[in-house]
């Protein structure tokens, strides 16, 4: 806002006739010398900048206002239109004129006095002058006209003598508030950096603290706040007060003996919080001004780095899989994640144990999203598939040069990468010996070290093992150390193989069958087929029975699955495995045909009846009397 405030109201006129030329809000206020004083001080807080002219200018500078103020110049039209109205005024060719103006206003006259040939004389005035003595002493010199302002003028008609008010035109009122306009553009872009300013150091993660050369604090943030405040010295700090002594003896005073130090540092307490502080002096001609001290909560600190580490080194290392995603209609299935759902609520060590395809990862991935600790890392490592070489690096990470191709920066292991997260050890029982020793010991101390290096670093993660084979017999044998197993076993989850919870099979498949990438149509399982998949062994679990529907998936070109068709793409063989009550059932599910089609296919794997007769778990003469039944054609003797 821009407020003009004017001695008459013909430059008030003046004022309005062009303020719309400008897109700032002007207000227009009468006032003259000491009369605009109440009037500045009414608009200090709205106002970003003051308009006024001659006397009315040095009395508002005088008393102190705040505001910028634009000081309206009289120009060398204003003036050439007062001396010509003097010249109508003064009815004769020779006369004499006094010109009675502040300091401020007379510079443009003094440039346009060589230019005139008038008798002229300046009278300069100033918030001390007495201007009716001033006016007779114009009368005493034999002035026959006065030019000047406001007052001028009212003195000037008190003692009859002719007088001129020096007017400001437009050209110098629109030449005002194109100043004035620059004035408030850069207040506001000065006020707008300022508040910016005072959101970035509200809103950074550090405390900041601007102190002058004797420590007085000048500026500070919230966080600097909050921290000080938990200082033992007890006192509220801001603008103007001292800092606290433990950090006045880090800032660099002037004359002080540190005065060449760049910048110092400090680990420190502060209440119950550690804080890292950095103090940094501010140089103005090879001497210290002022000094910036930042405070760091260490808490802080540390969750930086967490972040940090998350963000460079957690791309893909995620847990995808929750107990949502468990296919399990099984009452042995539903305690099982019963069981395991709990043990997501704590901390300790999980072995999970199950055969090969049972899933153990994604149990492992579903409690790790269940746990506290779903916001961190899941780190999968198999350590039947890592050669004995490289496992040390890829569990504790190493430094530069720490072996011949290591990696020029180095590299974090898997428990640094999981630090506030889950590591997964799959085939736990194929980790070497030698390294056994070392995950004994980040179990124990929560602490590693890389390799060609003398740094510890502190971890916290959470190891779920898992194994297909007998670990308790391993460490009886001394293939697996007995104190690691113990810190392994904390919680033991057993995963049944799929055989044992013959109610999660026709679930699965119908669960795999629908999100199938390769089926269109998802295809029904007619009776006898389905008989056949619930008792079929499922040797590989659920990992064979995802491959079993990704084939039916892939050629299945009818809407109803027959047992044949399934039979087919089975191994049969496996079938021998069962009790015979079990195989007679199988059987007797499956039309002759299908066990027609399924003998031709194993002798011709085999190639002698011999073998086709072990594979079916059969006698050989027995083979060759259903051959006959069936009416499968003989095609070598028999052997």
């Amino acid at each position: 806002m821009i407020v003009c405030i004017t001695p008459d109201e013909g430059i008030a006129q003046t004022f309005k006739r062009v303020a719309h030329e400008f897109k700032e809000k002007i207000v227009v206020e009468r006032g003259l010398l000491e009369q605009a004083i109440p009037i500045a001080r009414r608009w200090e807080d709205e106002a970003d900048v003051l308009v006024s002219r001659g006397g009315t200018v040095l009395v508002m500078r005088s008393a102190g206002i705040s505001t910028p103020i634009v000081e309206l110049q009289v120009t060398a039209k204003d003036l050439a239109l007062a001396l010509e109205k003097a010249r109508t005024l003064i009815k004769k060719e020779e006369f004499r004129i006094g010109v009675m103006t502040f300091s401020n206003m007379t510079q443009q006259l003094k440039d346009f006095l060589p230019f005139l040939s008038l008798d002229l004389r300046l009278y300069e005035l100033s918030i001390d002058t007495d201007q009716d003595k001033a006016i007779r002493k114009a009368m005493h010199d034999g002035m026959d006209v006065l030019l000047g302002g406001v007052i001028t003028s009212k003195f000037a008609a008190a003692y009859e003598i002719p007088s001129v008010l020096i007017e400001s035109g437009e050209t110098s009122i629109r030449y005002a508030l194109k100043e004035a306009s620059k004035i408030v553009s850069a207040r506001r872009l000065k006020t707008r950096r300022a508040e910016e300013l005072r959101i970035i150091m509200e809103n950074i993660r550090e405390g900041i603290i601007a102190t002058d050369g004797e420590g007085h604090i000048f500026q500070m943030n919230g966080k600097a706040r909050e921290l000080l405040k938990h200082s033992s010295e007890g006192q509220t700090w801001g603008y103007g007060t001292k800092l606290p002594s433990f950090l006045v003896e880090m800032i660099q005073t002037p004359g002080s003996e540190s005065n060449q130090e760049k910048e110092k540092r400090r680990l420190t307490e502060i209440g119950a919080k550690r804080v890292m502080v950095d103090a940094i002096p501010v140089k103005v001609e090879g001497s210290v001004a002022s000094s910036v001290i930042t405070l760091q909560d260490i808490g802080s600190i540390q969750k930086l780095e967490e972040d940090i580490r998350r963000e460079i080194y957690f791309k893909g290392y995620v847990a995808k899989f929750d107990f949502g995603d468990i296919v399990a209609e099984d009452p042995l299935s539903q305690r099982t994640i019963d069981l395991a759902m709990r043990y997501a609520r704590t901390n300790a060590s999980i072995m999970i144990r199950g055969e090969s395809g049972v899933g153990k990862e994604m149990f492992a991935q579903s409690i790790h999203n269940a746990s506290d600790r779903r916001s961190g890392a899941f780190v999968a490592m198999n350590c039947a598939a890592i050669p004995e070489t490289l496992f040390e690096s890829e569990l504790f990470g190493y430094v530069d040069g720490a072996f011949t191709g290591a990696r020029k920066k180095g590299k974090p292991g898997l428990f640094e990468i999981a630090h506030g997260g889950t590591v997964f050890l799959d085939e736990i029982s194929e980790m070497p010996l030698s390294l056994q020793s070392r995950l004994l010991r980040v179990l124990q101390e929560h602490e590693v070290m890389r390799l060609g290096d003398d740094k510890i670093i502190p971890v916290d993660v959470r190891i779920i093992a898992a194994s297909n084979r007998d670990m308790p017999s391993l460490v009886s044998s001394g293939a697996f150390r007995n104190d690691l197993f113990w810190r392994l076993n904390v919680l033991n989850l057993f995963i049944p193989p799929l055989r044992e919870r013959k109610g999660d099979v026709l679930p699965l498949i119908n669960h795999m069958l629908e999100h199938s990438d390769f089926c269109g149509q998802v295809p029904r399982l007619g009776p006898g087929c389905a008989a056949l998949l619930q008792n079929y062994p499922w040797p590989g679990n659920v990992r064979e029975l995802k491959n079993f529907c990704d084939r039916i998936a892939a050629i299945c070109e009818t809407e109803e699955i027959e047992a044949t068709f399934a039979l087919a793409l089975l191994d049969s063989g496996l079938l021998i495995h069962q009790d015979k009550k079990t195989q007679e059932k199988v059987l007797s599910d499956n039309s002759l045909a299908s066990r027609g089609f399924e003998f031709e296919r194993i002798i011709n794997e085999e190639k002698t009846y011999e073998n086709a007769a072990k594979r079916l778990g059969i006698h050989r003469t027995t083979l060759w009397r259903r051959m006959k039944k069936l009416g499968l054609p003989g095609k070598t003797p028999l052997k």
